[in-house]
């Protein structure tokens, strides 16, 4: 069997995966010894924004989370990054300005465009699945920590599902009508895309997503 290694990066609440050297350096009363990880395993990827406001989160993410940095690569053409409680507004294409100007995992953005175009995630880490999500009363903007799409009723705990009374996405919406019963245009959560959970109470929970 080939041996697999995870690096947890508790700062940014991620696991990276580890690739292991094929070379060995030595070995040593008949046991080999990687000589070194020769690589951090990172993945590149792609959203399309259309030109107004893209509600948008992120399964992956680069090690430098300043917004600055995350949409260089759209140059003037990116206006602004919206969020629940904080904004951050791009004054030339290396100076944003505003009260979050630094991604974070568990959120969903609004992200103004002004025409269309793509925004693509290089050497991008994946987050951890089971990151945990804190939930107040009301309308949470939150994100989707997972490249695949699963049923509402599916992601969310039992436990927690009764509190959720609806989602809402940009073009859809889903809402509870009894316990476990969801109707609407967009009863999945997507990757890529960022949502308002709609709480009834105070309470925190991890996405139940099989790998």
């Amino acid at each position: 069997d080939i041996p697999t290694f995870k690096v947890f990066d508790a700062s940014e609440n991620s696991y990276f995966n580890a690739i292991p050297s094929e070379e060995i350096a030595w070995s040593n009363f008949g046991f080999n010894v990687i000589d070194s990880l020769s690589g951090i395993g990172a993945i590149n990827y792609c959203l399309d924004l259309h030109q107004g406001a893209n509600l948008k989160s992120f399964y992956a993410l680069p090690s430098d989370l300043l917004i600055a940095n995350v949409m260089s690569g759209l140059g003037e053409n990116a206006t602004g990054v919206i969020t629940e409680g904080g904004a951050c507004s791009q004054i030339s294409p290396t100076n944003w300005v505003g009260s979050q100007c630094s991604l974070q995992s568990e959120k969903g953005y609004w992200i103004m465009i002004q025409s269309n175009t793509n925004l693509c995630m290089i050497d991008a880490y994946t987050l951890d699945p089971t990151i945990e999500y804190n939930l107040h009363t009301g309308a949470n903007l939150i994100s989707f920590p997972y490249e695949g799409s699963v049923t509402i009723s599916g992601a969310l705990p039992n436990d927690v599902e009764n509190s959720i009374s609806g989602v809402i996405t940009e073009g859809g919406a889903c809402n509870q009508i009894s316990p476990g019963l969801w109707v609407g245009s967009q009863c999945s959560f997507v990757g890529k895309k960022g949502y308002w959970l709609i709480s009834i109470e105070n309470t925190s929970f991890s996405f139940d997503i099989a790998e």
